[in-house]
């Protein structure tokens, strides 16, 4: 027996849709390229979006039309995002941070030919036409400035393509299965992998992050005042392009100028409540804080994902009254753990709690299946104790990557995470399964140690990685990059250490090296590490 409700799609229109209708006025702001601030209201992204749709529609765009954008955390960029959505283009969220190869590689593999850019990215639009000629249609994001001179063919400016239309656009209905955003994996381990994510997906994502108990601490409409930190072309800026106008939340957008300077003036002049970003980021405020003796009055809760926290900036950014939140989510996986306290937390002391909001990385949410397993892939309890290899599958999760063939969709994504899973449904992440050392058969966390040598007062970032020993198969060789003015000798740190983490997993060997190096995502590279060692 069929159940007799209507069959309604989950379409992203319908967010853009109802912020307008029932938070026109409240504001999306954000940074144009050039520093300067651009405000809009969630009526007013709509008529954008519609104009935008309608003009993309007019010169010939379909739903089989994939587009790709070149772009940052701007008006402009959310403007897209709804247009091509609506009209049911997949959007393929390009980041400008990576190599000409690898954005020609994804381009072609995703079989974009139009493509959105700024006068930021106009050099690297350039390069990718060079070296690709899959983009057939370049389209500049203007902020009322002219086009600039540029090698691309048939190029125009967005201004221009929009001139003369209105908003007088009904959204296509589209089925809710169809391709919404495509993002690539960070290609830490090889060529980055494409996950498309559906309208559907992305739907029960955003109403996922808006759960009551996703951050512990929710308040109603444009009382959260939302900045993802993180860009939207990673994992889609956290979701909150979606889950703002879904809440009628303000969004604040950090425009290209991602420095600790530029974002902290922004948080604090537009009454920033909740921001999202991985710890290097937050770590990065903190300094800024602690050098301009200003302080984020307004800030409620520190959204962290990514990597684990150290304790050193956990503790700093709860001592500035900022509630720090740890969720656990993949480019695969979209949260797919709510970062509030497990059940009875509200009995427990303020130690014991902010113990289990430093360790731990969230619950498992109501929409994703959680397992870890063996070597033998054999279902290990959720304990607390026992430790193996992450799992996960649902209607958040992808089934297989773009490219692959039907046959090899997952019945379980192996998120490549070792892990703990408690009884209570919260999740400890222990290690990636690739950075993981094993020493004499026993496992040696990399965050645990990471997290032993950043609590000495030294040691601004540090980074552990395995190296060949010939008798215990593997030991941790560790990175550390010390703060300005400040020095610890190896022996020093080990002895630190050695109040935090058994003594047999201390490193025989630490390097301290004068810059630590990153991902285009803000995590620590451990590729690059292992390469330096010569060990990849």
């Amino acid at each position: 027996m069929l159940g007799l409700m209507m069959n309604v799609p989950l379409q992203l229109s319908r967010l853009i849709d109802h912020a307008a209708d029932f938070h026109g006025e409240t504001e999306v702001v954000s940074r144009r390229l050039d520093g300067s601030l651009e405000r809009e209201t969630w009526s007013g992204m709509r008529t954008r979006a519609k104009r935008l749709a309608k003009a993309m529609h007019a010169t010939g765009v379909t739903a089989d039309t994939r587009i790709a954008s070149l772009t940052w955390n701007t008006l402009n960029h959310i403007e897209l995002f709804y247009a091509a959505l609506g009209l049911g283009c997949p959007l393929h969220t390009l980041n400008p941070r990576l190599t000409v190869d690898d954005l020609s590689y994804m381009i072609e593999k995703v079989e974009d030919t139009v493509c959105f850019f700024d006068s930021s990215t106009l050099s690297l639009a350039e390069q990718i036409a060079a070296s690709s000629p899959a983009i057939s249609r370049w389209i500049y994001l203007d902020e009322n400035d002219p086009l600039p001179e540029t090698r691309l063919k048939n190029c125009s400016r967005k201004s221009d393509l929009v001139k003369g239309e209105d908003d007088d656009f009904e959204w296509p209905v589209i089925d809710e299965c169809s391709a919404a955003t495509i993002c690539f994996t960070s290609g830490t381990t090889g060529r980055p992998k494409g996950v498309v994510y559906t309208h559907r997906s992305l739907t029960l994502s955003a109403m996922n992050m808006s759960m009551a108990d996703m951050y512990g601490n929710a308040r109603n409409g444009e009382q959260v005042v939302a900045m993802p930190i993180a860009p939207i072309f990673h994992a889609n800026g956290w979701l909150m392009p979606f889950s703002a106008p879904m809440n009628g939340h303000k969004l604040v957008l950090p425009g290209q100028d991602f420095s600790p300077g530029s974002v902290f003036e922004f948080m604090a002049s537009e009454g920033v409540t909740i921001a999202g970003a991985v710890p290097t980021v937050w770590g990065a405020l903190l300094a800024e804080m602690q050098s301009t003796g200003n302080d984020l009055p307004s800030l409620r809760t520190a959204l962290v994902a990514g990597t684990a926290i150290p304790p050193p900036i956990f503790d700093a950014l709860e001592r500035k009254n900022i509630d720090v939140r740890q969720t656990w989510g993949m480019t695969e996986v979209p949260g797919a753990c709510h970062a509030s306290l497990p059940p009875g937390s509200v009995n427990l002391d303020d130690d014991e709690q902010a113990r289990l909001r430093r360790d731990r990385q969230g619950r498992v949410t109501c929409l994703a299946d959680m397992k870890i397993v063996d070597d033998d892939g054999e279902k290990l309890p959720s304990d607390g104790v026992a430790v193996g290899f992450l799992r996960v599958r649902g209607p958040l999760v992808a089934a297989r990557y773009l490219g692959e063939p039907p046959e090899q969709c997952h019945d379980w994504l192996d998120t490549g995470d070792i892990a703990r899973i408690h009884a209570d449904g919260s999740l400890e992440i222990v290690d990636r399964a690739k950075d993981v050392i094993k020493s004499g058969g026993e496992w040696i966390s990399s965050p645990q140690l990471e997290a032993a040598a950043t609590n000495h007062p030294a040691v601004e970032l540090a980074a552990a990685i395995a190296i060949p020993h010939p008798h215990w198969q593997e030991r941790p060789l560790l990175f550390c990059k010390l703060r300005s003015g400040m020095s610890v000798t190896p022996d020093e740190l080990r002895e630190h250490m050695s109040k935090k983490v058994a003594k047999w997993w201390l490193p025989e060997e630490v390097r301290f090296i004068n810059e630590m190096p990153m991902t285009p995502t803000g995590k620590i590279s451990k590729k690059e590490l292992r390469q330096l060692y010569g060990n990849d």
